[in-house]
């Protein structure tokens, strides 16, 4: 489930502004503009009949292109948009509600945080009819 989470963040993104997403880690001295997806917190919460409810807090960071002189200008741009298309993202057939967004700009990196909570179901090994005969002719 969290890899259909960072592809539904990275589509998401790119929709915003075309230019590279990085998980987890990015390369040193880029000078493209891009985006780095980390996740900050997990938190897992056993629910009934084996279910857990599942909240990451992530951290989207935005790497602008301007030169040093435009970069705060650019991430307050980003964030305006972040915060306007950030509500519902989705990948692969399964949405995701983003809840407590927030964002700020620290040495011209726009931070966007906010929280995923989904509940995952688990697999049941369901077991499946099987044709039988039945002998109807008995001798007495």
């Amino acid at each position: 489930m969290t890899d259909k989470m960072y592809k539904a963040i990275a589509a998401e993104c790119r929709k915003i502004k075309d230019c590279r997403v990085y998980r987890d880690n990015h390369p040193q001295n880029f000078r493209e503009a891009a985006f780095l997806v980390v996740t900050v917190d997990t938190e897992c919460v056993r629910q009934l009949h084996g279910m857990q409810k599942v909240t990451h807090s992530m951290d989207v960071q935005y790497f602008p292109e301007s030169p040093i002189q435009g970069r705060y200008r650019e991430c307050e741009k980003m964030k305006e948009e972040m915060l306007r298309h950030f509500d519902v993202i989705d990948a692969d057939g399964v949405s995701f509600y983003l809840r407590g967004k927030t964002a700020n700009i620290t040495d011209d990196v726009l931070h966007f945080l906010f929280d995923v909570t989904y509940t995952e179901y688990p697999e049941k090994d369901v077991s499946r009819v099987e044709d039988m005969s039945l002998n109807t002719k008995t001798e007495e």
